[in-house]
């Protein structure tokens, strides 16, 4: 589990539910102490007034019956007492009939107080006391059944736990809508970064939770970073791209002036000279186009198919008017924007480009959207389709057409001429790409498929 509202949910409410049994257990203990405290020294004062009616001659003791509660002269009523004269018991009260009570031995001045079972299975406190009474040893037990208190006491606590319960649902309950309200105030950053994703925005917004400021901070930085860095580098990639093509374009034109000499070796090496200069400008301007890559980092613009698309083969048409070509599209109207616009408009430029040069008449554009579940995220995967109705390819040449759209010293006119862009966009963004022949129009079919997470 990776939510920190759900662990957050299930430790607060183990904390609570430990405090309620901590609070439920204490409860009992305290109850049943101070019970027992109570009726104690209740029975610690009849026992007083026990010893007051005592009379103590020289080896006996009698107890005044008149000055004794008549409780303890009905038979198992749950008052009892015993009188031992040196460890000897020798007066019972009427309601122990003819049962006794423990007496441990004591010495005068010792008391105790504890549970015992009695009569009928009672649960008496029976609380004993030593005393010395006219160089006596005297010791009196006294005890009371506990039964009618028991009752009160488990009635007490058959309503604790009602509230208890009651009121750890109510605290659990508004554990959960803090915790809610309280992890709410991160959905805006959520939202950010989505939109972030899908460029429409350039940086996150601040208005959140300290707790979580330095960190938002912290990416817009690094944004504002990786923004500044990719813009340094295409503008210097721009500035050297100019400033090679001049240079180039010089020595092209003194090769192309100079191409007639008459000396045969002198004309070939002009000619050989010509192809290089050719070839280094192709290598140039591929290599300054494959470093502009952005990739699936986040940059500034993302690729919006349903808008962008329709609008570069308007520009298309426009360069290949004189084909009069019919372009057919077919775009998800759930698309994503996703990747960088630039990346994508070269990916898709350079495509609808080698269909345009090779069809004869039809070139269809198909971009569709797939959303695919994993195991623990969901993704969406974009498949571009572009076929044409030129001449067919045979599969001998269609490997080599893939082989030399991946190698940088193989570019050639034809197919293979932007192919190299498209194949190393493609691996940029992780995704693959296939070629065949289309089989509604006869030419050549290019399939892209790129999973954007």
């Amino acid at each position: 589990m990776n939510s920190l509202e759900h662990r957050l949910q299930i430790v607060l409410s183990a904390s609570l539910l430990f405090l309620f049994m901590l609070l439920w257990f204490l409860g009992q203990q305290s109850m049943d102490d101070l019970t027992h405290e109570f009726v104690g020294s209740r029975l610690e004062h009849d026992i007083e007034s026990v010893l007051a009616a005592l009379e103590v001659n020289s080896d006996t003791i009698s107890l005044k019956k008149d000055k004794m509660p008549p409780v303890y002269q009905q038979p198992f009523s749950g008052h009892y007492f015993v009188i031992t004269l040196n460890n000897i018991p020798s007066i019972y009260s009427r309601s122990l009939w003819d049962q006794s009570l423990i007496m441990p031995k004591l010495k005068p001045g010792e008391r105790i107080l504890n549970i015992f079972d009695g009569p009928r299975d009672q649960k008496l406190l029976q609380i004993n006391m030593a005393f010395n009474k006219d160089g006596h040893n005297i010791a009196i037990a006294l005890a009371e059944d506990l039964s009618a208190i028991n009752i009160q006491k488990l009635k007490f606590k058959k309503y604790f736990l009602i509230l208890s319960f009651f009121g750890l649902a109510i605290l659990l309950v508004l554990q959960s809508v803090i915790l809610r309200l309280s992890f709410k105030r991160l959905e805006p950053v959520l939202l950010d970064i989505k939109h972030l994703g899908e460029g429409e925005l350039f940086k996150l917004s601040e208005n959140v939770p300290s707790e979580v400021l330095p960190l938002v901070r912290e990416v817009n930085h690094l944004l504002t970073l990786l923004e500044k860095r990719l813009e340094r580098s295409r503008n210097a990639l721009g500035n050297l791209s100019h400033a090679l093509k001049s240079p180039l374009n010089l020595l092209f034109q003194y090769l192309h002036g100079h191409s007639d000499e008459r000396d045969e070796k002198t004309h070939s090496n002009l000619i050989n000279a010509k192809k290089q200069v050719q070839r280094i400008n192709q290598l140039i301007n591929r290599e300054l186009k494959r470093a502009r890559l952005a990739g699936k980092g986040c940059s500034a613009q993302r690729f919006n198919a349903v808008q962008e698309i329709p609008e570069l083969i308007g520009v298309v048409k426009k360069i290949y008017s004189h084909r009069d070509l019919i372009i057919n599209t077919q775009i998800d109207k759930t698309m994503m924007i996703f990747g960088d616009r630039e990346d994508m408009l070269e990916l898709m430029g350079n495509l609808l480009d080698n269909a345009c040069k090779w069809a004869n008449n039809t070139i269809n554009v198909f971009v569709s959207r797939e959303v695919i579940n994993h195991s623990d995220m969901v993704s969406d995967k974009i498949n571009i389709m572009i076929e044409d109705d030129g001449q067919s390819i045979k599969k001998e040449q269609l490997a080599s057409l893939i082989h030399r759209g991946t190698r940088l010293d193989e570019s050639v006119d034809g197919h293979g001429l932007g192919l190299s862009i498209v194949n190393d966009i493609v691996k940029l963004y992780a995704g693959t790409i296939e070629f065949k022949d289309s089989p509604s129009l006869g030419g050549l079919q290019i399939n892209i498929t790129i999973e954007i997470n």
